[in-house]
């Protein structure tokens, strides 16, 4: 078995949540300590070309093809396979070698790695092209917005995406009308997170009694259904309905699955499914401010029986000693559409104006803080 064979088929070796963050904390931290002034000009001009350096890539089919030979390929054979010049694209090629993306192997030769092997999965490809095209605009647009805004969060919806694409209307009205934008957008929210949700929530117990006509397990704003179709596989005899609702456009493209449905349903509007034993929203509410995010508490709350929970699966921050990665994403849903990742303290304060309250906080990663949010009716 050739060396390049053996990286193929090595599994990634992942630690904990916790330890695993810590290390790679404690390894960037230490390099950064060391940083001359130019090394740190250095970082930045090379973090800004990455990511166009890996879409280019994809437009070639690069990673693919190296993932798919048992050994390392020449420049040439490269070359050939994607229809380049062989000068320029070995400047390509090192570079991406050079940030490991790619594996160098010898003179004019590259191959796979277990990046290389990532960045062959769907999911990951879809939300590269979602930070292309979507999020590094938005980004550019930022600081102007920031002044504009006198850094401050503006009311309603106004944020700094939509200066980026030229328009007044909000970023899901919008992708409506773009389809293929919005399917990189579905490939992101596809990519599993650390940490599994349903380990803090005992439906083998919680869910033993629910008839069998009854709506067990609603997914308000579940896209195509990634979570329902978890559940089911995970407890395929659970009685009762587990049911998928968001937009139209986006349950049509849905994969049917037995025992899921699903249902066109806009949560701005009154929930017609009454009593379910649970309502589950992941990564609803952050992508809304503080007067949307209330109105669709409220349509979920109108509809819940006396032993009905809502479950919230979504981020519940400390008020110090956040993550980098968890303040880069409450940024990034103020960059995209002026909403938030909220604190513990913001959750009761949110969900109490909704006539809700907090009866439990299950962290099931412990860095994140990624967590189910069990929810009841006042």
């Amino acid at each position: 078995m050739s060396p390049l064979t053996e990286t193929k088929n090595m599994s990634r070796v992942r630690a904990d949540e916790a330890s695993r963050l810590k290390m790679q904390d404690s390894l960037r931290a230490a390099a950064e300590s060391m940083e001359t002034p130019n090394d740190t000009m250095l970082r930045l001009f090379n973090g800004a070309l990455e990511v166009p350096m890996i879409k280019a890539g994809y437009d070639i089919g690069l990673f693919k093809i190296l993932v798919a030979s048992e050994n390392s390929l020449s420049l040439n054979e490269i070359a050939e396979a994607v229809n380049a010049e062989p000068a320029f694209l070995g400047r390509i090629l090192r570079y991406l070698a050079a940030t490991r993306f790619i594996t160098e192997t010898g003179k004019d030769e590259f191959g796979a790695n277990l990046t290389t092997q990532t960045l062959t999965d769907s999911a990951i490809e879809g939300s590269l092209h979602y930070i292309f095209d979507m999020a590094i605009p938005a980004y550019s647009a930022l600081p102007d917005f920031l002044k504009q805004t006198n850094y401050s969060t503006p009311p309603g919806t106004q944020c700094a995406w939509q200066k980026s694409v030229n328009t007044e209307l909000d970023w899901f009205p919008y992708y409506k009308q773009h389809p293929q934008q919005l399917s990189y957008f579905q490939k992101l929210m596809s990519v599993p997170r650390d940490g599994e949700w349903f380990d803090v929530v005992p439906f083998a117990q919680d869910a033993a009694n629910v008839a069998p006509e009854r709506a067990l397990f609603v997914d308000v704003g579940g896209s195509i259904g990634h979570q329902s179709k978890r559940l089911r596989l995970k407890y395929p005899s659970l009685p009762g309905k587990v049911i998928v609702q968001d937009l139209p456009e986006t349950v049509k493209v849905a994969t049917p699955a037995k025992g899921v449905e699903f249902m066109a349903y806009d949560f701005f509007t009154p929930q017609p499914i009454h009593g379910a034993r649970f309502y589950y929203m992941r990564t609803v509410l952050h992508d809304w401010d503080e007067e949307n995010s209330v109105k669709i508490l409220q349509n979920t709350a109108a509809a819940m029986g006396p032993d009905s929970q809502l479950l919230i699966d979504e981020m519940a921050l400390p008020n110090k000693d956040v993550h980098w990665w968890s303040a880069c994403l409450d940024l990034h849903m103020y960059t995209m559409l002026n909403a938030l990742e909220r604190t513990v303290e913001q959750w009761h304060d949110l969900l109490a104006k909704a006539g809700l309250k907090i009866v439990d906080i299950r962290t099931y990663a412990s860095v994140m803080k990624n967590s189910i949010i069990v929810v009841e009716r006042l």
